[in-house]
């Protein structure tokens, strides 16, 4: 499937600040399942662009204004082709328990800033792979049984949300059901990270597919987990189906903290206002006379090539 990405930022202030500097990881990356064949990054005022790839593997672009303003507009256009992977395959569940699978999963075990899991959530997964004999089965029930816990309403919680409070609750959105679903997967010694990414629907609870184009929507996010010997498996616990060509991937962290969309500082005393807002488009099969010339306009945005593989320091989802 070929996708046409626009995500657009606006910092708008009420007064004049003297510069700020914004770090966004909207990209997306190249990843089984997915390529990238243009990518195109147009701020407004204009301004240097320095890209990274973070300790992570996602890649970051970083941009400074450095003189008064009280706007400051960022568009990011890419062109994607996906193609759905073929399912995983398994291991039993308990070669998760193994000394080197553990040490090299380490980060994706531990506690993390959005991901502290309580007794009774560890209880609650416990239950589900109670009846599991492998580790995919295992990351379905998880991933189901944190489904169950809450209702998707959009705009209903905040990003830095504790899990036992998000559950109290009942209602959330895509990173509450990531963020619980991965709790609840390290809480039984499944290594899980956090994806942030984009998905071709009308609704990221999943009621329906793409029943617009283009669609409107926010960045949104899923669960990778870690199978001894196979790779990560990847599920969408906000509409419990498996990631598929609908999904690209920008990249994946502890959770979202090392995955936001868009962090920035700014000095002044006036007060931000930052909207955000993605278009996706389909386009047209590879072979036909149109898509080609789309592709020979798009890819005069710029040749696509990785960024340095400088590794180093690294709000609802955007």
């Amino acid at each position: 499937m070929r996708l046409d990405i626009r995500y657009r930022m606006v910092f708008a202030y009420d007064g004049v600040v003297r510069e700020s500097h914004q770090e966004i990881r909207v990209r997306p990356a190249d990843h089984p399942g997915q390529r990238l064949l243009a990518y195109r990054l147009t701020p407004s005022p204009a301004v240097r662009v320095l890209s990274f790839v973070d300790y992570w593997g996602t890649s970051v672009d970083h941009l400074g204004l450095v003189q008064a303003h009280d706007r400051f507009e960022i568009v990011a256009e890419a062109a994607v082709d996906t193609r759905r992977v073929p399912p995983a395959d398994t291991a039993p569940l308990a070669s998760v328990s193994g000394e080197h699978f553990e040490q090299e999963h380490l980060e994706y075990l531990a506690p993390s800033d959005h991901v502290v899991w309580t007794p009774e959530l560890a209880s609650v997964a416990q239950d589900a792979v109670a009846a599991a004999g492998d580790v995919v089965g295992a990351v379905k029930a998880v991933v189901a049984a944190a489904r169950s816990l809450l209702v998707y309403e959009k705009g209903s919680t905040r990003i830095g949300i504790p899990l036992e409070e998000m559950v109290e609750g009942g209602r959330g959105v895509c990173q509450d059901f990531t963020h619980l679903a991965i709790g609840l997967l390290r809480a039984v010694g499944i290594p899980a990270r956090y994806v942030s990414g984009y998905l071709f629907a009308s609704d990221e609870s999943g009621a329906t597919d793409a029943a617009a184009d283009p669609v409107f929507v926010q960045t949104h996010a899923w669960v990778e987990a870690a199978v001894p010997g196979q790779g990560w498996f990847a599920v969408d616990p906000t509409n419990l189906r498996e990631v598929g060509e609908r999904h690209v991937v920008i990249g994946h962290g502890r959770d979202y903290a090392d995955v936001a969309p868009v962090r920035g500082i700014y000095v002044g005393d006036a007060t931000p206002v930052v909207d955000a807002n993605v278009e996706i488009r389909h386009m047209e099969p590879m072979d036909t006379p149109s898509t080609r010339r789309a592709v020979r306009r798009t890819m005069q945005w710029q040749v696509v090539v990785p960024p340095p593989p400088t590794r180093g320091a690294s709000q609802q989802q955007q």
